[in-house]
């Protein structure tokens, strides 16, 4: 029996009449109390899978924000910016990266809302297109000792790192410039209001709530004091119930 169920039944005995046998000393009939036991365990069901989702996005959030703000300081390396400062922020950014593409994945597997799981799985492979989006890019990033691994995490290679250097610091300094653009870019999107991240929050924030008023609704419905629907007749009762099974569903 779902929400509604317990609503059409609850509304029919408050029309009908219950029997003696069957009425509970708090005003519920034996099967509206079996009913609403029944919602409100669905709804706390659905209440610990928000809960599990918001709280792996909020890990993903902060694990996106790391990569944006190490990105940040690839992106402003500047013409004096020393060979051990380059070095250091381009270790501190793969550390980063690979911190988000993980949040993101165990993210994508926590169950719960569809549209979430797919927000979180769209994050780690736009992060991942960010890396480089044409053969020159990813070239010019295996020059400078980036690469994927097998488990797709990415890789930097300090020996051919300071080999390009050496070489060529000026390239270098383009290329870890172009990339921490491009990355800071992406999570900056990713964590936007409209972004995959962003969006996902809101939403779940906002289903959370609307779980926790239904679980109020229904603990106040258990007391079956007025004025609650139980009182208000059975049209009242009826689009009640409608209106807070579609929230829900």
């Amino acid at each position: 029996m779902n929400l509604n169920d317990f609503v059409k039944a609850h509304s029919a005995t408050q029309y009908l009449g219950a029997s003696a046998s069957t009425q509970a000393t708090g005003g519920l009939s034996l099967a509206a109390q079996a009913g609403l036991k029944k919602a409100d365990q669905r709804i706390q069901a659905q209440v610990d899978k928000t809960t599990a989702q918001l709280s792996s996005f909020g890990k993903l959030q902060s694990a996106v924000s790391g990569t944006q703000l190490a990105a940040r300081g690839l992106g402003i390396l500047g013409n004096t910016s020393t060979a051990t400062a380059q070095k250091s922020a381009a270790s501190d950014f793969t550390s980063a990266f690979n911190a988000a593409l993980a949040s993101a994945k165990t993210t994508a597997t926590q169950p719960g809302d569809t549209a979430a799981v797919q927000s979180a799985s769209r994050t780690g492979k736009n992060l991942l297109s960010a890396l480089g989006a044409d053969t020159a890019t990813v070239d010019a990033l295996k020059k400078v000792g980036f690469s994927l691994n097998a488990s797709g995490s990415l890789v930097l290679d300090s020996t051919k790192l300071d080999a390009a250097q050496k070489a060529d610091p000026a390239a270098v300094r383009a290329t870890l410039n172009k990339l921490g653009k491009q990355v800071f870019n992406a999570a900056t999107q990713e964590l936007a209001s409209n972004g995959n991240v962003g969006l996902s929050l809101s939403t779940l924030n906002q289903r959370s709530g609307i779980l926790k008023s239904q679980q109020a609704t229904l603990s106040a419905l258990g007391q079956d004091n007025s004025p609650t629907p139980s009182n208000t007749g059975f049209g009242s009762w009826t689009n009640w119930g409608v209106s807070a099974y579609q929230q829900i569903s």
